[in-house]
């Protein structure tokens, strides 16, 4: 069957549709409104990328362009809708309601809406997304996946603070976040190092926003991010971790209100404060290439950063089979990668300073004599929609639309 991915944000929505059998990637692309005018990215594989130019002001426009384009457009991937069979969601917070993928219903829609007071600038987007979908493509299976499931297996001992019950009754604990990149990140190490288990693994997921997962034979032990996706490694612009403390002393004695500080721990922090040029890690290591020092504050802070918590994750695991790098950052800078695993030769990671500068996903890049292996995979989380709307929807979801809207 043919299946559309969608993963809306605020102002962008990313497309991808594959044919489910053989996970083989038809096109993708991205409608972006956040800046004007707005633009629809499309890649299709073989062909040229091509940019055009459109107007748009919320997820419903941005699906029926998606659309129009998948079967009107100067490459159309389908003959008409009703060749997609169904349509497979990110959803960035399950709670703890939600430990795997769902069709989605009217009470899965309003449980979502209801989260959106733990992910307010994901849910209500994911949301959106949703409704425009069911409304472009009615009686199409809408199917949702959480990036909070994966690391649902965590103990309660990674998952709660030290608060009092009343507050964890309601609700106030670690989640974790990137489920669906970790998920994917261990079922490819499994394949890269041919074994039926990957063992232990500590997953760094570096983007914009940053990640590190432990992972024992295919199960979340403990995750970075926390009640929010702030929680953790230092990021783009949000700050990561930060002693609460420090924030009850900027409201009271700097007239900090809650609003402010949510601007500055995420919008203002992070690579993006400690350099005071820019959220880009290219543009952080050009800075650095051309002798800017709080570039390079801002970068040595980082790589200590996740550093330390790869320590962490290889505690928690008792060891360390393989350490993954993924994401935008995880994947391309070679030199970031480079940086991070200077002095982890006490956990067993060596690297090859020469593969790890030429290698591309999917890499194993550590040196011959590495006891565990380093590996760079590039995450498809898209993919991994893909998969669990399948498992979820059965049989069924080989048999074509019509079965699937029965």
């Amino acid at each position: 069957m043919k299946m559309l991915v969608l993963n809306t944000g605020s102002s962008t929505l990313k497309y991808s549709l594959f044919e489910s059998d053989g996970e083989r990637l038809l096109g993708d692309g991205i409608a972006d409104w956040s800046r004007q005018p707005a633009r629809l990215t499309i890649h299709h594989p073989g062909l040229p990328d091509s940019s055009t130019e459109l107007t748009l002001s919320h997820h419903g426009d941005a699906v029926g362009r998606v659309l129009a384009e998948l079967i009107r457009g100067q490459s159309p991937l389908l003959r008409s809708l009703s060749e997609i069979a169904a349509v497979g969601h990110r959803v960035v917070h399950g709670g703890s309601r939600y430990t795997e993928s769902v069709r989605v219903t009217p009470e899965v829609k309003t449980a979502i809406g209801e989260l959106s007071e733990l992910a307010p600038l994901h849910n209500s987007a994911n949301l959106d997304g949703i409704n425009a979908a069911e409304a472009a493509l009615p009686g199409v299976p809408q199917v949702v996946a959480f990036d909070t499931a994966f690391h649902a297996t965590c103990a309660d001992t990674a998952t709660r603070f030290a608060l009092p019950r009343a507050l964890h009754d309601a609700g106030i604990r670690r989640y974790g976040f990137h489920g669906l990149s970790h998920a994917y990140c261990t079922a490819r190490a499994t394949e890269l190092l041919g074994k039926t288990t990957a063992g232990r693994l500590v997953i760094c997921h570096l983007g914009n926003g940053c990640s590190v997962s432990a992972v024992h034979d295919g199960r979340c032990l403990d995750t970075s991010m926390g009640f929010t996706p702030l929680e953790g490694l230092m990021m783009g612009t949000r700050s990561g971790s930060v002693d609460p403390g420090l924030l009850l002393y900027v409201i009271r004695r700097r007239g900090q209100s809650a609003d402010d500080l949510d601007r500055v721990l995420n919008k203002e922090s992070g690579l993006l404060g400690v350099s005071g040029l820019s959220s880009d890690m290219r543009q952080v290591l050009a800075a650095v290439r051309d002798g800017n020092e709080r570039a390079r504050l801002a970068l040595d802070v980082y790589a200590h950063r996740v550093r330390q918590t790869i320590g962490a994750m290889t505690a928690t695991l008792g060891g360390i089979d393989a350490l993954v790098f993924t994401a935008g950052i995880g994947e391309n800078a070679a030199e970031v990668r480079a940086r991070i695993c200077t002095g982890l030769g006490g956990l067993g990671l060596a690297l090859d300073a020469a593969a790890n500068g030429r290698s591309r996903p999917d890499a194993d890049v550590a040196a011959a004599d590495s006891r565990g292996r380093i590996l760079i995979i590039a995450t498809r989380e898209d993919l991994m929609i893909v998969r669990q709307a399948v498992r979820l929807l059965g049989p069924s979801a080989r048999a074509g639309r019509g079965d699937l809207a029965s």
